[in-house]
């Protein structure tokens, strides 16, 4: 029932994608998502404590990573690729050599150039953003997939986008003829029949996979999740950027770090003060992450950064990352069978 181009062109049963997390995903995360008929994608930083510029470092972790996940699973999977940083030439030299069906590609626009030598190896490489122009633009490089991202998401804002999901999203699948995908602001059943019905060909999910037994979050974090509310998380701008003179949105979880940094941007901070801030903070595990180290993996729910999405007060429960694609397409058959039989308005 859903099948569309995302299923044919990635070679997976349903048009369910895990986004790249970064920290809190697992081989056991990725491997269940893709043997659940959806794709899993490898993170940059996955089961890694301490950030590396180095771009061998870079290489021969997410080489051993991938190897992780090919031993957990034999269906598709994708990884991701910074564009911008230093490291990128030499991830695309691995992902070429592992064999990588799909290339995820963030921290910016993809060039022609990337695109088509990633192509030339037969990978399927998707684009993400924030609006129409970075849709358009990624589209003329040759991406096969655009994921639009709306001012929900969870971390940094691809592209500085301040528009809602499901205002941008039917303004992107206007505007280009490739497969467009939700990527974010989709938890449950109803907001991926929505998201097809806005004329997306999939959804491309980050914080519903962070609540799962195999995402790397403590279980204080996690049950912090479960537990959110409405109103739970927070947008602010993150003086640390990208390497630009904007600074980006970052969406984290709502707590007295997110509180005194708004208060001191209110107040006038500098961007030396904010990012002195940020930076001041010491993981108690001495992990080499810090704030995000110390809300990932020590649950310092007070002081830590911890990235989430405005979709996490639908998530009531922890599920394996498998289930979680299972469960939503058999809710999803739910959903269209409610649309065809129940009078509307109705709750679904």
């Amino acid at each position: 029932m859903f099948h569309t181009r995302v299923c044919d062109l990635f070679g997976i049963k349903y048009p369910i994608l895990q986004s790249p997390m970064n920290y809190p995903v697992t081989p056991a995360l990725v491997a269940g998502v893709s043997n659940a008929g959806g794709l899993g994608i490898c993170a940059n930083n996955m089961e890694v404590d301490t950030e590396s510029l180095d771009p061998e470092v870079q290489s021969e972790r997410m080489r051993s990573r991938i190897r992780e996940v090919r031993q957990l699973t034999d269906k598709p999977i994708g990884i991701n690729i910074l564009v911008q940083a230093p490291f990128a030439d030499a991830w695309v030299e691995v992902t070429i050599e592992e064999k990588v069906p799909v290339v995820y590609t963030s921290l910016g626009s993809p060039s022609t150039a990337l695109t088509e030598r990633l192509h030339e190896a037969g990978i399927k490489v998707i684009g993400i953003g924030s609006t129409v122009r970075h849709a358009t633009k990624a589209m003329e490089s040759g991406v096969d997939a655009f994921a639009v991202a709306g001012v929900e998401a969870g971390g940094h804002s691809p592209g500085y986008g301040e528009t809602t999901l499901f205002t941008i999203l039917p303004q992107v699948v206007d505007a280009v003829d490739i497969p467009v995908l939700a990527g974010c602001g989709v938890g449950d059943a109803r907001g991926f029949i929505a998201a097809l019905a806005l004329g997306a060909e999939g959804v491309c999910m980050g914080t519903r996979f962070l609540a799962t037994h195999e995402s790397r979050w403590h279980p204080k974090t996690k049950q912090a999740l479960l537990d959110a509310g409405d109103s739970a998380t927070v947008a602010w701008r993150d003086p640390r950027g990208h390497g630009g003179s904007r600074w980006p949105l970052e969406r984290t979880f709502r707590n007295k770090f997110t509180e005194k940094y708004q208060e001191m941007d209110r107040n006038g901070a500098t961007k030396e003060e904010l990012e002195a801030f940020i930076n001041e903070y010491r993981d108690p595990a001495k992990r080499g992450l810090d704030r995000k180290a110390g809300g990932y993996f020590e649950a310092d729910l007070e002081w830590g950064e911890v990235n989430m999405g405005a979709v996490s007060g639908l998530i009531k429960e922890l599920k394996h990352a498998g289930d979680v694609v299972t469960d939503m397409i058999a809710e999803a058959e739910g959903v269209i069978n409610r649309l065809h039989t129940v009078p509307l308005p109705a709750r679904l």
